[in-house]
C-alpha cells in the first residue's frame, strides 16, 4: 500500500471519529455519560411496559438504553450521530445479547419522525431541547412520556422533578397532553 493511501485513510479514519463527534456536539450535545446512580431513577420515571417503544435520543456508548432493556421485553431505538460512540453502542447492545429488541441507528434524530415513540428519554443540551420542544409538540402523540436528564424542555411544565439531594442532577418526567 503506497504511503499516500495510507495517509488518506487515516485521515477519513480521524474525520469520521473527531468530525462526527463534533458535529453531535454542535448538533445536540457533546458526550458525557450519565451516572451509574441516576439509570435507577430514570427507569423507575420512564415506567416502562413491554408493549412500549422507547427511544433514546443521543444514546452515546449505550449504557442506559441497555440498562432500560434489561428490566422489561419492550423494543428500543437509539439514535446516534457521532460515528465511535454509535460503534460503541452497537457492539455493547450485541454482546450483551439485547440486538432483538434494541436497535442503534447512526442517524440525527431531529431529522427523524420521533411519533411512533411512546417514551423518549434525552441527555442533550439546552439549546437541543429547545430545537426539540415544538418537534415534540408536532410529532408526538398524547401520553407520550419524556425523561429528561440535567436539562429541561423550555414552556413545558414537567409532571415530576426526580432529585436525591438538593446537589443530585434533575431527571425531568413530562407527559404530552
Amino acid at each position: 500500500m503506497s504511503l499516500t493511501v495510507m495517509y488518506v485513510i487515516i485521515l477519513l479514519v480521524i474525520f469520521l471519529v473527531f468530525g462526527t463527534a463534533a458535529y453531535a456536539g454542535m448538533r445536540a450535545a457533546p458526550w458525557l455519560p450519565v451516572f451509574k446512580k441516576d439509570i435507577d431513577r430514570i427507569i423507575q420515571l420512564a415506567q416502562i411496559k413491554d408493549d412500549d417503544l422507547v427511544y433514546d435520543l443521543g444514546c452515546g456508548d449505550g449504557r442506559v438504553i441497555a440498562a432500560m432493556a434489561n428490566n422489561t421485553q419492550a423494543q428500543f431505538v437509539g439514535y446516534e450521530v457521532s460515528f465511535l460512540l454509535y460503534l460503541l453502542a452497537k457492539l455493547k447492545i450485541i454482546f450483551l445479547g439485547l440486538s432483538k429488541r434494541v436497535e442503534i441507528r447512526y442517524a440525527d434524530f431531529l431529522r427523524r419522525d420521533l411519533g411512533q415513540a411512546k417514551i423518549i428519554f434525552c441527555f442533550l443540551t439546552p439549546m437541543a431541547m429547545k430545537k426539540l420542544a415544538p418537534k415534540f409538540k408536532k410529532e408526538l402523540k398524547k401520553g407520550t412520556r419524556i425523561i429528561s436528564y440535567s436539562f429541561s424542555l423550555p414552556d413545558w411544565q414537567p409532571r415530576a422533578i426526580s432529585r436525591l439531594d438538593d446537589r443530585s442532577i434533575p431527571i425531568y418526567y413530562y407527559v404530552v397532553d
